[in-house]
C-alpha cells in the first residue's frame, strides 16, 4: 500500500470534525498558523489559534527531539531485529516474548509514536505487518484491560493519524473477540477472555471480583469505536459500566469519590475498602475526566466531569500530603478508614491529570498548584537517586519519602505529568526535568540490543532486567518527544491521549448515558 505522508507535518485537527463511517474519507489536518521554529528554544509565545485559549503556545527544541527521535529509532530497531511480532524483546538475550498473546504489543503501541516522529520506514513496516499478520482468533486468555490500551487504543490511533481505514477493521475484529467478557448480571467486565474459545473470568487472586482500573479503562476506546463506525452497541457496552458505578457509589464504605480497587460483578458490592491512585485503580479517575475531554466537554457529558470532580475533592482532602521539601506533596493511599502512606510511581500521573482538568475549570488555580507539587515530588523521586531513574514505589514516614520498590521498568507517569505541566505553563524548568530524565535514561537503559529497565536504581550499577517494554515506545519517549516539540504537536484542545498515551481526536458529543444524579 502507497502510505499518504501528507498528515505528517500538521498533526492538528480540523475545526469541524464530522462522525467517520467505516468506509468514509478521513478528514485531513488543516495547516498550523503557528510559524515552526520561529522562536528561541521554549519561548513562550500566543498563537492566536484557539479563542480564549489556556494552554502555553511553545516552540520546538530541535536538538533535544530529534535526540529522542534518535532514541525511539534505536530502540524500535532493534526491536525488529530481534523480536518482530512478538509482544515485546528481551534486550539481553535477542530474542521475543509474548506477555499478551503474541498480538505484536510493540509494534501497535509504537505506530503512532512512529507516526508522530516521522520515522516512515519503520512506520511502514509495522502497518504492513498490522494488515498481513495480526488476527485475534487465538487460544489465549487475554486481560480486557490491556488489550483495550494497548491494541484497541492503539489501532484506533493509528486510524486517527493516518486516516487508514484498515485499523479500524482491526479493531472491530478485535472487540467482538473481547465482547464474552461482559456477559456478567451487572454489565461490569471480568478481567480475562479467552479470545477464540469466549470463556471469560476473573483471576483467582481477585477472588471473583473485578478491578477497578481494569473495568474503568475501556471508556475512551470504546466510544471512539462507535464515533468513527457509526456502530453504537460499544459505547453502550462501556457507559453501562460506568453507570452501574454511578448508581452504587454511596456504597463503598470509603468517603464519597474514593472507589475500592475490587467489585463484583455478579452482585454489584464493593468487596473491599482499598483505594488506590496507583495499581489496580489509577485510570478509572484518569478516564472519568478524558471521556468528558474526549466528548468536548459539552453539557451531555457533565456526568463524567461530575464524577471525577467528586473524586479529586475527596482525594485532594484525604490523601494529599505534604512532603519533607518546600512545595512538594504525595498522593497516599486509602485503606480501613486511613491513609497509607505509600506512593507508586503510576500514581504520579495524578500531576498530569489535574493539570488537564485544570483547563478551564472553576477550581483551576487549586488544581494547577496540587499538580505542580504533585509533579515536583515525582521529579524528587528521580533527582534523590544516585542512577537518577525513580523506584518503582516510595514510602512516607514523617514527611520523608525511602525508597520501597528499587526496580524501575520504564515508566511514562513522570514525564507524563511533567509534559502536561510544561504545556500548560511555558516553564522551561520542566524541560530541564526531561532532558535530565531522558540523558539518565539513555545512560542506564540503551544496550546495543536494547533499551531495558533496572534492578536497583539505588546503586551506581543497577544492573539491568531483560525487557523493553511496549510502553516505553508508547508512552515514555513519546512524552520526552512531545515535551520537546511545538504545542501543535499533538494539541492539546484537539486531541486526548488514552492510558497508553496512543492520541485519540475530540469529537464533542451531545449524548451519553452516564448520567448527572
Amino acid at each position: 500500500m502507497k502510505i499518504d505522508w501528507a498528515p505528517l507535518a500538521e498533526l492538528t485537527a480540523p475545526q469541524n470534525i464530522e462522525r467517520m463511517s467505516s468506509g468514509g474519507d478521513f478528514p485531513r489536518p488543516e495547516t498550523s498558523t503557528l510559524a515552526r521554529n520561529s522562536g528561541p528554544n521554549g519561548e513562550v509565545a500566543h498563537s492566536g489559534r484557539v479563542p480564549n485559549a489556556k494552554w502555553a503556545t511553545v516552540y520546538v527544541d530541535e536538538e533535544k527531539r530529534d535526540a529522542v527521535r534518535d532514541a525511539m529509532r534505536d530502540a524500535y530497531n532493534a526491536y525488529e531485529t530481534y523480536a518482530m511480532g512478538y509482544d515485546e524483546l528481551q534486550p539481553l538475550t535477542k530474542r521475543g516474548k509474548n506477555a499478551f498473546g503474541g498480538l505484536g504489543a510493540t509494534v501497535i503501541d509504537s505506530l503512532d509514536t512512529l507516526w508522530i516522529m516521522g520515522l516512515k520506514d519503520q512506520y511502514s513496516r509495522a502497518r504492513n505487518w498490522v494488515a498481513d499478520r495480526l488476527h485475534f482468533d487465538r487460544n489465549y486468555e487475554a486481560s480486557v484491560f490491556e488489550t483495550t490500551i494497548r491494541v484497541v487504543g492503539g489501532l484506533i490511533a493509528a486510524h486517527d493519524l493516518s486516516g487508514d481505514e484498515m485499523y479500524l477493521a482491526k479493531c472491530l475484529d478485535l472487540v467482538r473477540h473481547l465482547k464474552p467478557a461482559f456477559s456478567t448480571e451487572t454489565g461490569i467486565p471480568y478481567n480475562i477472555v479467552n479470545l477464540k474459545k469466549g470463556w471469560a473470568k476473573n483471576p483467582t487472586w481477585s477472588r471473583g471480583a473485578s478491578t477497578l482500573a481494569e473495568f474503568g479503562t475501556l471508556q475512551m476506546e470504546y466510544i471512539a469505536l462507535s464515533e468513527r463506525t457509526g456502530d453504537d452497541e460499544w459505547r453502550q457496552l462501556a457507559e453501562s459500566i460506568v453507570e452501574t458505578v454511578r448508581k452504587i457509589r454511596t456504597q463503598t464504605g470509603t468517603p464519597l469519590g474514593l472507589y475500592p480497587l475490587y467489585l463484583n460483578p455478579h452482585r454489584g458490592t464493593w468487596e473491599n475498602t482499598h483505594v488506590s491512585f496507583g495499581a489496580m485503580g489509577d485510570s478509572w479517575y484518569e478516564y472519568l475526566l478524558k471521556v468528558w475531554v474526549q466528548g468536548g466537554r459539552t453539557k451531555a457529558m457533565k456526568g463524567w466531569h461530575d464524577m471525577w470532580e467528586e473524586s479529586m475533592r475527596a482525594m485532594i482532602d484525604k490523601l494529599v500530603f505534604d512532603g519533607e521539601e518546600e512545595g512538594t506533596k504525595y498522593v497516599a493511599e486509602y485503606n480501613a478508614n486511613h491513609a497509607v502512606h505509600k506512593m507508586d510511581h503510576l500514581t504520579c500521573f495524578v500531576g498530569g491529570m489535574l493539570v488537564l482538568g485544570s483547563h478551564g475549570s472553576d477550581h483551576e488555580d487549586e488544581y494547577m498548584k496540587v499538580a505542580a507539587a504533585i509533579t515536583k515530588m515525582c521529579w524528587r523521586m528521580y533527582s534523590t537517586q544516585p542512577t537518577g531513574i525513580a523506584p518503582e514505589f516510595v514510602n512516607f514516614q514523617d514527611k520523608k519519602m525511602h525508597v520501597g520498590g528499587k526496580f524501575n521498568i520504564q515508566r511514562p507517569e513522570a514525564i507524563e505529568a511533567i509534559f502536561y505541566m510544561y504545556r500548560k505553563t511555558g516553564d522551561p524548568v520542566y524541560r530541564e526535568w526531561a532532558w535530565e530524565m531522558f540523558t539518565n535514561m539513555r545512560r542506564h537503559y540503551r544496550t546495543e540490543t536494547g533499551w531495558v529497565g533496572l534492578k536497583d536504581v539505588r546503586s551506581p550499577n543497577p544492573g539491568h532486567d531483560n525487557t523493553m517494554q511496549s510502553f516505553f515506545l508508547a508512552e515514555t519517549l513519546k512524552y520526552f518527544y512531545l515535551i520537546f516539540s511545538d504545542s501543535d504537536t499533538i494539541n492539546l484542545d484537539e486531541w486526548v491521549l488514552n492510558t497508553e498515551a496512543h492520541p485519540i481526536r475530540v469529537m464533542p458529543r451531545d449524548k451519553s448515558d452516564v448520567g448527572t444524579n
